[in-house]
């Protein structure tokens, strides 16, 4: 009897924990998912900017690689401090208007371009070269929404929304990476980069990961890669074991030649 109440017991704390776990392995199911939505074909929505200019999405994308920013000029939160470290990072690691562009998009259907530009200027976000702040069309903003995973819900006697921070990148019309989080740093931005012109992303552990052997060094101030020690240990044993098995097999030649000269003696 008092073995079946501590099996019940252990399965009703057990069942408890479990439940009580966050969903889907600890991830918060509020942020956005990459997984569901990288590769994802984005819809070519015309985009209002502050310049005056109308523009379509692929007008950005075939030029270079996109960056698109959810933000809206009211905001109280996170969209400060996610365009200002945009702002500082990028002037850090160069390429805007070169390499990629970055268009702040609002999803508030009350502001317009001006007022966006005007926001990006408070908070000590100027306009600059490859920079782009506009507006949509609100069937179009709800397709951005469903396409990249983003969301957005008004709060209660405010003018304020609850959202994510997040950026999208983009290459050739398709979301290759998402960045969720109120700051970007200079290593991060680079990776995303990687990913937006197409180059080819080797695996290396972290910098400051204490390994005695990697194949690879990443330099996070210059976003480098080097080779390491691992390399060597890598191929170190075929370049030393081929020119080993050369000896081994001229030195059994050799032998084999001798045998043959004794047992038949030149006349």
């Amino acid at each position: 009897m008092v073995r079946c109440l501590c099996c019940a017991a252990s399965l009703l704390i057990g069942g408890g924990l479990l439940y009580g776990q966050t969903p889907l392995g600890g991830r918060d199911p509020l942020l956005p998912d990459e997984g569901r939505v990288v590769y994802r074909a984005l819809p070519d929505v015309r985009v209002q900017l502050s310049d005056g200019r109308a523009a379509k999405l692929s007008q950005f994308w075939q030029q270079r690689p996109l960056l698109l920013i959810f933000v809206f000029a009211r905001c109280v939160g996170i969209c400060s401090p996610l365009l200002s470290s945009l702002h500082e990072t990028t002037s850090i690691v160069g390429g805007s208007g070169d390499a990629y562009h970055v268009l702040v998009l609002s999803f508030d259907p009350r502001d317009t371009p001006a007022q966006l530009e005007q926001f990006a200027r408070r908070i000590g976000v100027p306009p600059q070269r490859g920079w782009y702040f506009g507006v949509v069309e609100p069937h179009h903003l709800r397709q951005l929404v469903h396409a990249t995973g983003f969301w957005y819900t008004p709060i209660q006697a405010s003018d304020q929304f609850d959202h994510p921070g997040m950026m999208v990148a983009i290459r050739d019309g398709r979301i290759v990476r998402v960045h969720v989080g109120g700051t970007v740093s200079p290593v991060q931005f680079r990776a995303i980069l990687r990913e937006m012109r197409g180059d080819m992303v080797l695996s290396y552990p972290l910098p400051d990961a204490k390994l005695v052997f990697r194949c690879y060094r990443y330099n996070p101030r210059t976003g480098q890669l080097s080779w390491d020690w691992g390399m060597l240990a890598l191929f170190g044993p075929m370049l030393i074991g081929f020119p080993l098995a050369i000896l081994g097999f001229q030195m059994g030649r050799r032998r084999r030649l001798r045998s043959i000269s004794d047992v038949c003696p030149t006349l």
